[in-house]
């Protein structure tokens, strides 16, 4: 073999090489942009539902409006075996379900004859009906609104039903006052609906309904849209795309120019984590919703 041939083979292995580092490291920050992704569903979600509870709380007072608008608070449940204790909002879209359990379109208000629907997710946003599979028959569910507080028992054990059975939702008797939560099931999936039933307690004088009935907000919710649910939130992110892409592609060059990468790479983070936390907001909105 000639030494032109022996250069040209040892090129030709170098930019293998060369791509088959490339193709591995962008593997890896996929993998690793995956995995966060993930804590952001898992944990990110909830410290922006903690950030809007904190604002309910502060607004939930013992004087509310007869009749709620959408997104405004409407009365806390408190479940202890499960460790549930939210201000539940009007309306059940993505966006009031990002601040905490939600009221059902079409529902009376707690304490009131009729069905009380409310949803709530169970593996984001603070997953407040994570445990409701835990719930049995005689459990307690607590409903304070008004300065008045309203115990449902549990009737029946959690159920399953597809999402087109929104007849669970529904008044059926109209002399009783009950109570419907519902989440998703299986967990991070929105393919059916996991049902509890709870009567007002016996004691009780159910109050004539006050249907909330916003036109902005339909019985079922939204959560059964499925890719791109909220076409709006694309230009942000192939913006914020972008732009992170580019962080990581001047940080790699500075690295490579020889800049220390213990200073350039903890620098760029500072700028990179945020913009990353924010465009995961984005995608979120775009990915099928689930409860």
């Amino acid at each position: 073999m000639t030494e032109a041939e022996i250069t040209t083979k040892q090129r030709t292995t170098r930019r293998f090489d060369s791509i088959l580092g490339a193709v591995g490291r962008v593997l890896i920050a996929t993998g690793v942009l995956m995995l966060l992704f993930v804590a952001y569903q898992l944990w990110g979600t909830g410290l922006s539902e903690q950030r809007a509870q904190s604002d309910l709380q502060r607004t939930f007072t013992s004087q509310l409006p007869s009749l709620p608008l959408y997104g405004d608070p409407v009365t806390r449940i408190e479940i202890s075996k499960i460790g549930v204790d939210k201000i539940v909002v009007a309306g059940v879209d993505y966006k009031a379900l990002e601040k905490g359990p939600g009221l059902f379109d079409g529902s009376p208000l707690p304490g009131q004859l009729g069905n009380v629907a409310i949803a709530g997710h169970r593996t984001s946003y603070g997953a407040p009906f994570s445990r409701l599979n835990e719930l049995t028959l005689g459990d307690e569910i607590v409903l304070t609104r008004a300065g008045s507080t309203f115990t449902y028992i549990v009737s029946e054990k959690p159920f399953i039903v597809k999402p087109s059975q929104t007849e669970v939702l529904k008044t059926i008797d109209a002399t009783t006052g009950q109570l419907t939560l519902v989440t998703c099931h299986p967990k991070w999936t929105s393919e059916n609906r996991m049902i509890v039933k709870a009567k007002l307690e016996s004691s009780v004088t159910p109050q004539p309904a006050t249907v909330f009935s916003p036109a902005s907000v339909e019985v079922v919710g939204d959560f059964n849209a499925g890719w791109f649910r909220e076409p709006d939130a694309i230009p942000g992110a192939v913006l914020l795309a972008v732009v992170l892409l580019l962080m990581a592609l001047v940080a790699m060059r500075l690295v490579s120019r020889g800049r220390t990468a213990w200073v350039v790479y903890p620098v760029t983070a500072v700028v990179f984590l945020p913009v990353l936390f924010v465009f995961f907001g984005y995608l979120s909105r775009l990915l099928p919703a689930n409860i």
